[in-house]
């Protein structure tokens, strides 16, 4: 399969939050065939420091040349299968920055807390002469917490 099959995929499955198990899979095949997966999953490249003498090796900013470029590519096709808002949030981070906010974002443990903050919202109720201020801060801290983890909820209902 040729490379721009290959994006089609991210192409036509842009993240969107719930769907971030499917499009980090189809991320990584993406990468992996245009041999970018290193990238994302081995530490950054540093520049190359001169020697004692003040000379550079030629080898080492070539190969410094080379990661970014590469750097740039993975960026671009990572930030070109997101949706416009998540653009913008990751455009200045690097590669495996913004797979990893993602991960924080949207993984496993995302998906667990946003249940967990769910319930406990949607459970809350008023005690008979308890105040009515406390509850209210509780709420709306559960709700802002379910915000900051992608979950948003309608005006109407938070």
């Amino acid at each position: 399969m040729s490379a721009l099959s290959q994006r089609g995929k991210l192409e036509n499955n842009k993240l969107a939050g719930a769907n971030y198990d499917d499009w980090y899979r189809n991320l990584r095949i993406v990468l992996m065939d245009e041999r970018l997966i290193n990238i994302i999953d081995k530490p950054a490249i540093t520049a190359p420091i001169p020697k004692e003498d003040g000379s550079i090796d030629n080898e080492a900013t070539k190969a410094y040349e080379k990661y970014l470029e590469n750097c740039l590519t993975a960026k671009c096709i990572i930030l070109a299968s997101m949706g416009s808002d998540l653009q913008r949030q990751h455009q200045d981070m690097d590669p495996p920055t913004i797979v990893e906010h993602l991960k924080k974002m949207y993984g496993a443990q995302s998906k667990t807390a946003r249940y967990q903050l769910s319930k406990s919202l949607f459970r809350s109720t008023l005690d008979v002469d308890s105040p009515v201020g406390p509850n209210v801060l509780k709420m709306i801290d559960l709700i802002k917490q379910l915000e900051k983890l992608g979950c948003k909820l309608c005006k109407e209902l938070s």
